[in-house]
């Protein structure tokens, strides 16, 4: 991985490894944007605890968790995938309050919502970035081999013909 796509994954975990800490410390905020849709998703789906504070709670380590994994580099595809599920919640959250909020805070609303969005596309975008290119040794030695195999059948069908003449001369 370049030393770019390194950093650049480190400064997306950066906003989820912040937000995890905040949410862990303090979840009474983001459990109170979130009671709606909990209590309403709760309802629906009996397995879901109707407990906000606890669905924020798990929020946030699964964001502390994804962000760590984004950062050290390993496992880099799972983070992401952490990350983009524990933030699916939210973006619901946000685009609800932006749809059906005061006309007052629907400015910070929409701000809020295309911050998330845009966040949740990158987390995307990494996640189904293509694996390193293979090393130029790798490449050679593979291309090596595809030209030996090539050159060996080359040589085998160059023998059967040979050998089919011969035996046609020889049964004449």
């Amino acid at each position: 991985m370049g030393v770019l796509r390194k950093q650049v994954r480190r400064l997306l975990s950066a906003p989820f490894l912040l937000d995890g800490v905040e949410t862990l410390r303090d979840p009474a905020p983001r459990a109170k944007e979130l009671a709606p849709t909990v209590h309403r998703l709760a309802q629906r789906y009996s397995w879901l605890p109707d407990d906000p504070e606890l669905l924020v709670r798990a929020q946030g380590a699964t964001a502390l968790a994804g962000g760590a994994l984004l950062v050290t580099g390993k496992a880099g595809r799972l983070g992401c995938l952490l990350l983009a599920v524990q933030s699916v919640p939210t973006l619901y959250a946000r685009y609800r309050g932006f749809r059906d909020g005061d006309p007052a805070e629907q400015g910070r609303a929409r701000a809020d919502a295309v911050k998330d969005v845009s966040l949740f596309s990158a987390l995307l975008l990494v996640a189904t970035e293509p694996k390193k290119r293979p090393s130029h040794l790798r490449w050679e030695a593979e291309h090596m081999a595809r030209r030996a195999r090539h050159t060996g059948a080359r040589t085998r069908r160059r023998v059967e013909r040979k050998a089919r003449s011969t035996v046609g001369r020889l049964g004449r």
